[in-house]
């Protein structure tokens, strides 16, 4: 049997479409600003960046498998997002302890880390607005979980790369943190959980200051794995 089209979605569907297609120019801004300011990217460290974060995508399915067979609809999510800290930086940590020597392979791993996220988020969000246009029973299911979640809110396509500019500058300095001092993995891995509940806790409600909130964050771990890693690999060059 054809599927068929809701009308009522089609706006939705497209703005989604637009934000999906917005979203790597964080990629490309966040490339040029680093090319700029600290030379050419290291493939190996950007690829090993992107495993990372795949790596640690995949330690959090058996957890969200779990949760959505034992809890509801609603503790499941909250479950797999507090656990999105532990996943992404002890992969992390192992990641910096065993391939990362240089302030330089830091920061194009943080990049590569960053970057596959973009990417991915883009693809999904594409799905979405497939998804959003059918009214077969499958996907109108799957349109009510996505509602549940508030991803089928229109947005203006300048808030999600907003969001990715700050998420990429928390990996860069979560990346070069650890790599200036692995204990503040103590801290980086509470502070990733906090900060993915809270954007998911108050972004329906509060988008704008949400979103502040977010690139503040990522502004002041950014500026510090800087200082910090700068610090270590400055000595080390003279």
């Amino acid at each position: 049997m054809a599927e068929t089209t809701a009308p009522d979605f089609a706006p939705l569907a497209a703005r989604t479409r637009i934000n999906a297609l917005v979203l790597p120019v964080a990629v490309v801004t966040s490339c040029t600003v680093l090319v700029l300011a600290f030379g050419t990217p290291l493939p190996v460290p950007l690829l090993l960046g992107a495993a990372g974060w795949i790596l640690a995508l995949v330690l959090r399915q058996p957890v969200a498998l779990a949760a959505s067979r034992f809890a509801g609809r609603e503790r499941a999510a909250t479950i797999v997002g507090w656990c999105s800290g532990p996943a992404e930086e002890l992969v992390r940590l192992g990641l910096v302890l065993l391939a990362l020597h240089s302030f330089e392979a830091a920061l194009w791993a943080g990049f590569g880390w960053a970057a596959v996220e973009v990417l991915l988020v883009a693809v999904n969000t594409l799905v979405i607005a497939d998804l959003v246009t059918k009214d077969d029973p499958k996907s109108r299911q799957a349109r009510q979980l996505l509602a549940d979640q508030g991803m089928t809110t229109p947005q203006h396509p300048l808030w999600g790369l907003l969001e990715r500019f700050s998420a990429t500058a928390l990996h860069l300095g979560f990346t070069l943190l650890l790599f200036a001092q692995p204990w503040l993995v103590l801290l980086t891995l509470p502070a990733h959980s906090l900060t993915n509940m809270l954007a998911v806790r108050f972004a329906k409600t509060h988008l704008g200051r949400t979103e502040a909130a977010l690139a503040a964050a990522g502004a002041l771990a950014l500026a510090a794995g800087l200082a910090l890693a700068l610090a270590l690999a400055l000595p080390a060059q003279r």
